[in-house]
């Protein structure tokens, strides 16, 4: 199997991933933290996985640049519910 055979294989496992088990679960902690809530322990450990994984399929998305932006906005939605739930945290 060559590379781009491959590089089609992680990006469909990837998307169908996001598409039914990360988007839902993210936007549950962001309905949490925009609430006033803060993350608990299994929320955070969730997100260290994801960014833990985010890293190792920023080579694919190196060499297809097609998916850049919507692994941006992924990224930045992570980035914004971790910086709320810290805020909340803060504040009580």
């Amino acid at each position: 199997m060559d590379l781009e055979q491959q590089d089609k294989g992680v990006i469909a496992v990837v998307l169908k991933r996001f598409e039914h088990e990360r988007y839902p679960k993210l936007q549950t902690f962001k309905a949490n933290v925009e609430n006033g809530g803060v993350l608990d322990d299994d929320a955070l450990a969730y997100l260290e996985k994801i960014l833990t994984d985010a890293h190792q399929v920023m080579a694919v998305v190196k060499r297809h640049p097609e998916y850049a932006a919507l692994a941006k906005g992924a990224l930045l939605m992570y980035e914004e519910i971790m910086s709320q739930s810290q805020l909340n945290s803060n504040k009580a």
